[in-house]
């Protein structure tokens, strides 16, 4: 092999692991296979929006982030639902993203470009929506329904969350509002501790 196809190789292989060690690698939520559980059913009910939605091992300490997926897919499209198994018996914490593209631009990257002969094409997107970040305590045999909302009235994203009795109905629990921990990194912990609880809908922007 000539020097010139060595030098390719290992500008390739540097390549390769720098974008190895810059993406970060998403943990997909896995529900429990043994132990107490119950069903929680999420429904967007925002106009245009998708929902993003993130759990964690510990509810507690928001410790141990995974990423809730639908049918394969990581999102929930405006007007449909998704339903998960969750453990019971312990604090269940959410952290829910409502949000869409609101425009695209396409430019000149002139910080990667350099003094290269070929510019290179910048993908700008500007995603516009809200958060909320809650948590409560899941009861075994139980069934949940988290409807998430963005009102005309404010930017802050709105979320119900009720259980279902024996009879059908739902009933509206109360949640914890939690609070995002700034700054934090991709191991966490992701929330500050436990706060005081909420009636009804908990929302947070």
């Amino acid at each position: 092999m000539d020097v010139g196809k060595i030098e390719l190789l290992s500008a390739a292989s540097c390549a390769f692991l720098t974008l190895c060690a810059c993406t970060p690698i998403i943990d997909i939520y896995e529900p429990p296979t043994v132990g107490r559980m119950a069903e929680i059913r999420f429904v967007n009910a925002a106009r245009i929006q998708e929902a993003t939605l993130t759990t964690f091992d510990d509810g507690v300490t928001c410790t141990g982030k995974h990423q809730i997926y639908f049918e394969n897919k990581p999102t929930i499209l405006a007007g449909d639902s998704g339903t998960m198994t969750a453990a019971a018996g312990r604090e269940f914490a959410l952290f829910a993203r409502l949000a869409t593209v609101e425009h695209e631009e396409y430019g000149v990257d002139l910080s990667v470009t350099g003094g290269g002969p070929a510019p290179a094409i910048r993908r700008t997107t500007k995603a516009i929506g809200c958060n909320a970040n809650l948590s409560f305590q899941v009861e075994p045999n139980t069934d949940y329904q988290i409807v998430l909302s963005e009102p005309e009235s404010s930017a802050s994203c709105s979320i119900a969350v009720s259980k279902i009795d024996r009879q059908g109905e739902f009933v509206k629990i109360n949640t914890t509002l939690r609070t995002a921990r700034t700054p934090r990194d991709q191991i966490g912990p992701f929330c500050e501790p436990l706060g005081g609880r909420l009636n009804g809908s908990s929302g947070a922007r």
